[in-house]
């Protein structure tokens, strides 16, 4: 049980939650036999920074959780199954990272490195999450509630329910300004979503059918909403010493609440033996008007360092021991891969598909590494472009040539440049790097780059 001063325990009803994790540690180490295909659900947030949890991201780091916010269905999920510390958003903004997700592919492979002509009418001739799992398994039911800012519309990704071809705009944009914010009795449509995720989730249960389901949340993107009640509760309390703004404490009390209805409805239709339940962010936290939002991370939403690409990240269900821990680094466009291995399939991938599965992690109790095309995991677009190899990263301005390289083990904020003192190391990623470009073409633009050029 969480001692009475742990942040979010005090707040939220601890009875349930014992509850659920009871009924969830009973098949978290062994793997029901004769079972149907697994249920997968993948929750996926909106700017939500690495450290916007009370989960400690790096298990022997106090400054790695945040100092402020009350996430106790996040910690639950920390507690159930698996926390990966060195997560990354394919993209430092939301549109080309839902796209690499969606595809299993790197932005820049994907020619889609800008927010900017997110529904350009090119079709990317590639199968999706959906499709995948279904080619293996056409039994399953696919839906997607919440944003989807991508090409096309999820029916012709294979998705059997969806609210459509929904953008910013449908979750209530009317700002970026970070310090103001609204009261709303369904914030960023949280409510709305929740609840038709579950009728589906209830659909399919009754109907016998296995699902994936992917709930794209808005929160916590600006602008910034929540229900006047939970402004009201954490308005009065003391703030952190990095995260100091209730409202947003309120917007993530609400997210939170949101993630534990979905977890109480697989819980309650007898599915918890069968699910996997993924939550993740499509890229950092936003920093513009609260520069140590993300500390102790460096930079944030729109940049490559990693404040703008590292992101929480927990995976729950059988065969993923409880309080797990993991410091692989994994990447968005690796959870293709891994649903697919997770629902069991004995197919191929697409043969463009660069991320990797790591089923084997989730059942290894962390341990191993995701086998992709190339070793490392890399970024571009028309700026900047990224080689991650382990500890060591590597950015490169495309326009100087300039080359930066730090120890992300060592120097976490990545505030001491070791391309000089190691230059083998920088010219063994950089050749790397370089040859990744070459043979996806990343340098010539996406159909939309001129565009948003001429935007800023």
């Amino acid at each position: 049980m969480k001692s009475s001063n742990d942040t979010g325990w005090l707040q939220s009803p601890m009875k349930p939650l014992l509850l659920r994790l009871v009924v969830w540690l009973s098949f978290s180490v062994v793997v029901s036999q004769a079972q149907s295909p697994p249920n997968i659900i993948l929750i996926l947030t909106d700017d939500q920074g690495w450290n916007n949890t009370q989960v400690r991201m790096i298990a022997d780091r106090e400054d790695s959780k945040s100092d402020f916010y009350q996430t106790p269905n996040m910690q639950w999920l920390a507690d159930a199954g698996m926390t990966f510390s060195q997560a990354y958003a394919p993209h430092p903004v939301c549109s080309p990272s839902r796209h690499s997700i969606q595809f299993g592919m790197s932005p820049a492979k994907l020619k889609k490195t800008t927010n900017q002509g997110a529904n350009y009418p090119e079709f990317i001739e590639s199968a999706s999450i959906p499709q995948v799992i279904k080619a293996a398994h056409p039994e399953y039911k696919a839906a997607h509630f919440g944003k989807w800012h991508m090409y096309g519309h999820p029916a012709e990704r294979g998705y059997d329910a969806s609210d459509g071809r929904t953008g910013n705009q449908t979750g209530r944009q009317r700002t970026t300004d970070q310090t103001k914010f609204w009261p709303h009795e369904d914030p960023k449509r949280a409510v709305s979503i929740t609840d038709e995720s579950i009728k589906f989730i209830k659909h399919q249960a009754i109907a016998g059918n296995p699902f994936y389901l992917q709930v794209s949340h808005y929160f916590i993107h600006l602008s910034a909403e929540a229900k006047a009640e939970t402004l009201e509760k954490h308005k009065s309390r003391k703030p952190g010493q990095v995260h100091s703004a209730y409202w947003y404490a309120a917007m993530l009390d609400d997210l939170d609440q949101a993630v534990g209805r979905v977890l109480d409805a697989v819980e309650e239709m007898g599915l918890s033996e069968n699910t996997y339940i993924i939550f993740t962010s499509d890229n950092g936290g936003t920093a513009q008007d609260f520069p140590d939002f993300n500390k102790p991370l460096r930079g944030g939403k729109g940049s490559y360092y990693e404040g703008g690409i590292r992101v929480p990240f927990f995976a729950v269900g059988p065969g993923i021991e409880a309080g797990g821990y993991s410091t692989v680094p994994i990447v968005g466009y690796d959870l293709l891969p891994t649903f697919e291995d997770l629902a069991g399939s004995s197919l191929p991938l697409p043969p463009e598909v660069e991320g990797g599965s790591f089923k084997s992690i989730l059942m290894e109790k962390g341990q191993g590494s995701v086998k992709r095309e190339r070793e490392g995991i890399y970024f571009s677009r028309q700026v900047d472009a990224v080689h991650i190899l382990n500890n060591h990263k590597l950015i490169l301005t495309h326009k100087s040539g300039k080359q930066k390289l730090y120890n992300l083990e060592s120097d976490l904020s990545e505030a001491k440049d070791l391309s000089e003192s190691h230059p083998e190391l920088r010219k063994k990623l950089f050749a790397e790097l370089d040859d990744w470009m070459n043979d996806n073409d990343v340098r010539t633009l996406s159909p939309d780059a001129p565009r948003a050029r001429r935007r800023q």
